[in-house]
């Protein structure tokens, strides 16, 4: 076999090519193979070289994805696997370590995992501090995750008080499950408790509504790329900020300490 080169998995966060990490960045300059879906690669189409190949996949391709990944690096090439967000976090890194691991190459051939910002994180640094305590992330996309799975998750986080954060929230063909998603929230949640659905933060067509719970599911701007956020019980939003309390109100005096440190 010949000597294999070196796959790295890269996050490219939410779009725009101002949140990648240096480290990231570096990574791809050095890769002479650039696999991902399509739109990931318009989006960093801008630093890629002339020489490096570009070898862009369409949605639903992600087996064949990780493979050809698999296969190029197997002939000595340095392959850079891109996925956006985080590459952890509903993307490739999984699936390809689960077919090397079916291949029998697991430890042999070289693997570096480099974050990325995913789109929750960027939403959040959008609106103010929607996620400054405990939260989840439940995607409502039932094609590799049983419907019946997603209602018990959506269940136990509206009853434990979590933020909730909802990722792929329609599509062309699921059309009511959004909806759906609702109203087993309201079962637990209060109608007005606020909301904020983000597209495209970032990136020049971005777009933010914040709404309440009830409302979610009222507005046309809504696709698979669309993250929705649906506060706790101690969330609220002001003119400018959508907050979730993190608790130090109740523990300290802040007028004390702002006299104490002359604020």
């Amino acid at each position: 076999m010949k000597e294999s080169g070196k796959i790295t998995v890269i996050g490219t966060g939410p779009g725009d090519i101002g949140h990648l990490s240096k480290k990231a960045l570096d990574a791809i300059g050095e890769a002479e193979v650039v696999i991902g879906y399509s739109s990931y690669l318009r989006q960093i189409g801008g630093i890629l070289r002339e020489d490096q190949r570009k070898m862009p996949f369409n949605m639903k391709d992600e087996i064949e994805r990780c493979e050809t990944v698999v296969e190029r690096s197997l002939e000595g090439k340095k392959v850079a696997l891109i996925s956006g967000g985080d590459a952890g976090i509903y993307g490739m890194s999984g699936l390809l370590l689960e077919i090397i691991d079916k291949k029998s190459l697991t430890g042999k051939v070289p693997i570096e995992f480099i974050p990325g910002i995913p789109a929750f994180c960027a939403v959040s640094a959008t609106i103010g501090a929607p996620i400054a305590n405990d939260f989840c992330v439940i995607s409502l996309s039932n094609l590799l995750t049983p419907w019946q799975d997603i209602e018990k998750r959506l269940r136990a986080a509206s009853m434990g008080n979590f933020v909730i954060i909802i990722y792929n929230p329609k599509s062309k063909r699921r059309i009511e499950g959004l909806t759906t998603a609702k109203n087993i929230l309201l079962e637990n949640i209060e109608k007005d408790r606020p909301a904020a659905i983000a597209n495209a933060v970032t990136r020049p067509d971005e777009e933010i509504i914040i709404t309440t719970l009830e409302n979610i599911d009222n507005f046309d701007i809504v696709t698979m790329n669309t993250t929705i956020i649906v506060g706790n019980s101690d969330t609220y939003v002001n003119d400018l900020y959508m907050i979730t309390k993190r608790g130090y109100g109740n523990k300290y005096d802040l007028d004390k300490i702002k006299k104490r440190s002359k604020i």
